[in-house]
């Protein structure tokens, strides 16, 4: 860190003349012998790396061309593949076989039969291949044979034959002209830009190139081609110099053929240029270095520099909510006073931060919940971390006894995480209420008689001050917010505006919370309207829904089902017989046997009770119990026959619980069963009827309430003798006695 009694940089002082004359000595000087030793071995790395780049891409090229011939020599296979044995379709001159002559590497196909005329099967005949003992050996192991026919026009024709693989007998040979396009095509694609590429025959007459090549520059290759199968050399002068390498493309293993030489040549010029570039830039650097060097003043910068570099790098570390770290500026300037206001901004917006993500956390947590008791947890564990206290807790006023009292939720030691919640009722009066529902923000009360019977909770924790803050919703006084301490506090605006938001979000909170209760009531008292309303269609039937879903209930409590999935089953359980709205009461009421139609209308029940809830959303999940609820386990049911599984599970337990009501009250064509002839009926038809885990569970109730377990039977409503038959009613093929 620069001093601020730091000489200042000035030429007009012999320090200052020393300075730039020692400067001049320690950074000009070495400044030139780098860059002379610099350029040197740039250049000499610059020469190696060219010429290692120049065999890189002669090999590519010969590798490019190997790979094309035997993708084309694939081809060719794949034609001799397709060909039966002896024989061979006619292939119109027209027709392209999966695309190898029009856009493949074949031009033509021809057909050499031995001891016969050839037979062109595509395109420009072929001419016949060599039949040497050597070329009939390579062409017996599966292999391809290339070969070449002088063109005077232009660069030879290249073909390649291979053996047809068919009856043991045969000696017959396709031959295919390579497409030199496209070989061709592959090569340039291969070529790097600015580079010139040609390929030399065993004799070193040009197959293919670029662009043409000096006589000397053939000759060279052909020197070097003698000594090794790949070199490099440079040649030509001046504008004319050019880098040259070549490499050779084996054909003889896979093809039979002369090896042919891949010559790549670039401009020397070319290849040179980042030397020259470097130097040139190297140079200008140096130029400019000596140059700012006259100019420099190096305590000054440094000094100046250097705290901002420190500030900024503290910056950049809030920018990244990194809130620990500290600036140490020593200056004794500007710069140092700078640093110890921004540590204290650091630790203020670290701190504000800490409480911002504590109260979104608060509020998500708050308003995550729906039921009060949960949504007074949420609260009394969280808003300690954001306003610190020695106790925390929330009265919740009654609305029908506003003046008498508020059951409050409360915990003595408030730090402690987690901390046991206590409960109390503490007294308001009018006059505090009134106080309360008056003020728009958090009061501080003493505990000497202002703050009333708040501290009763608290007697043990001798706490000496609290925090109100009220909980108001749609202008009605819902509760008060209640912070203590056991020494006075000094809460700032901020702290006394995040406990008046909590507060408002605990409204925010409660209130939902009641309307969802509201509605939840609402909707259940629906059902059993609709429940009743359904049972009244017959005087045999009133309070089986309602029966029907307590056993319901406690069968699916005791098979271990969740709350959620319990509210469900009490939905489906109020609705099942819903469908039997538009079945006429001379059926449900009749005490003689039902004739066939009669049956049909009674089965049918459960689909138009399914098709009642169709349109309402909130009773989807509801539909599957109404639809299966008269399903056998056995698959011998109704609407649809499910078995097993296939059934819902609620649907199984509304089954057995539906059936057991049934049995137990009186019906116009059968008195109630009692009690142990109903369980008789559940044990045997476990299987069967109902799902056995479900019978097992019914059965622990019963056995542990005794004759409670049972829905109790109303009242007949006939007093005539019983009809006995069989009778198919809303609860199951039940033989009435």
């Amino acid at each position: 860190m620069a001093s601020p009694n730091s000489p200042r940089f000035t030429t007009r002082s012999s320090f200052g003349r020393r300075i730039f004359l020692l400067f001049a000595l320690c950074v000009v000087a070495p400044s030139f012998v780098f860059g002379y030793f610099s350029i040197r071995q740039m250049g000499e790395e610059l020469h190696k790396e060219t010429m290692r780049r120049m065999r890189l891409q002669s090999r590519d090229i010969s590798m490019v061309i190997h790979s094309s011939l035997s993708a084309i020599g694939n081809q060719l296979e794949f034609l001799t593949r397709v060909l039966p044995d002896g024989t061979f379709p006619n292939l119109p001159s027209s027709s392209d076989p999966d695309g190898l002559f029009i856009e493949g590497g074949l031009l033509g196909a021809t057909r050499f039969r031995e001891g016969s005329l050839a037979e062109p099967l595509y395109g420009t005949p072929c001419p016949p291949p060599p039949r040497t003992e050597a070329v009939r050996t390579h062409l017996a192991s599966g292999k391809n044979l290339l070969y070449q026919q002088p063109d005077p026009g232009g660069p030879p024709r290249i073909f390649l034959a291979r053996a047809i693989r068919g009856n043991a007998a045969t000696r017959d040979l396709l031959a295919c002209e390579v497409n030199l396009d496209f070989l061709w095509g592959r090569v340039r694609d291969a070529t790097p830009a600015l580079s010139e590429v040609a390929v030399l025959s065993q004799g070193g007459t040009p197959i293919f190139q670029t662009h043409p090549l000096p006589s000397a520059l053939l000759g060279r290759v052909a020197q070097q081609r003698g000594e090794g199968p790949a070199g490099n050399f440079e040649s030509g002068e001046g504008s004319e110099a050019l880098i040259v390498d070549h490499a050779a493309v084996f054909l003889k293993p896979a093809f039979l053929s002369e090896d042919w030489t891949v010559v790549v040549s670039l401009p020397r010029s070319e290849g040179y240029a980042a030397a020259k570039q470097f130097k040139r830039g190297l140079l200008l650097s140096i130029g400019l270095v000596v140059l700012v060097a006259g100019l420099f003043a190096l305590v000054q910068i440094r000094r100046n520099l250097a705290p901002l570099a420190v500030l900024k790098e503290a910056t950049r570390r809030i920018s990244m909510e990194d809130f620990h770290g500290r600036v140490e500026i020593d200056s004794g300037d500007e710069f140092e006073e700078l640093s110890r206001s921004f540590n204290t901004m650091a630790d203020r917006l670290g701190a504000e931060f800490r409480i911002q993500d504590d109260m979104g956390r608060i509020v998500q947590a708050i308003l995550g919940e729906t039921a009060r008791d949960r949504i007074v947890k949420a609260l009394l564990d969280n808003v300690p971390s954001v306003v610190p206290c020695d106790c925390v807790g929330l009265s919740l006023f009654d609305a029908t006894a506003m003046e008498k009292g508020a059951i409050t939720f409360f915990r003595k030691n408030a730090p402690t995480a987690p901390s046991e919640t206590g409960r109390a009722i503490l007294l308001f009066s009018a006059e505090e209420i009134g106080r309360l529902k008056s003020v728009e923000t958090t009061l501080v009360a003493e505990q000497c008689g202002e703050s009333g019977d708040i501290p009763s909770p608290w007697t043990e924790s001798r706490l000496s001050a609290f925090l109100l803050s009220p909980v108001v919703a749609d202008g009605d006084l819902q509760g008060v917010l209640q912070l203590g301490y056991r020494d006075p506090p000094t809460p700032t605006r901020e702290t006394l505006i995040r406990l008046r938001q909590i507060a408002d979000q605990v409204a925010i909170a409660l209130n939902r919370a009641r309307l969802l209760e509201e509605l939840e009531e609402n909707d259940l008292g629906t059902l059993q309207a609709l429940a009743r309303t359904v049972d009244t269609n017959s005087p045999w039937t009133a309070g089986h829904s309602e029966r029907v879903t307590t056993l319901a209930m406690d069968i699916g409590r005791e098979l271990g089902l969740p709350p959620r999935e319990i509210d469900l089953l009490r939905r489906g359980a109020l609705l099942h017989d819903i469908g039997k709205l538009g079945v006429s009461p001379s059926i449900l009421d009749k005490p003689g046997k039902l004739t066939e139609e009669e049956h049909a209308i009674i089965k049918d029940h459960p689909l138009k009770g399914a098709k009642i809830l169709d349109p309402i959303p909130s009773l989807q999940q509801v539909i599957p119990l109404v639809a299966q609820h008269h399903e056998r386990f056995d698959g011998k049911g109704y609407p649809k026959g499910l078995h097993g599984k296939y059934i819902a599970l609620h649907a199984r337990i509304l089954a057995l619980a539906d059936v057991v009501d049934a049995l137990s009250s009186d019906r116009p064509y059968r008195p109630g069963w009692p009690r142990e002839k109903v369980l008789a009926y559940a044990r045997e038809n476990a299987g069967p009827q109902f799902d056995p885990a479900v019978v097992e569970a019914f059965l622990r109730i019963a056995s542990r309430r005794g004759e409670d377990a049972m829905p109790g039977p109303p009242e007949s409503p006939r007093s005539e003798a019983p009809d006995a038959s069989i009778r198919l009613d809303g609860a199951s093929a039940i033989l009435a006695t």
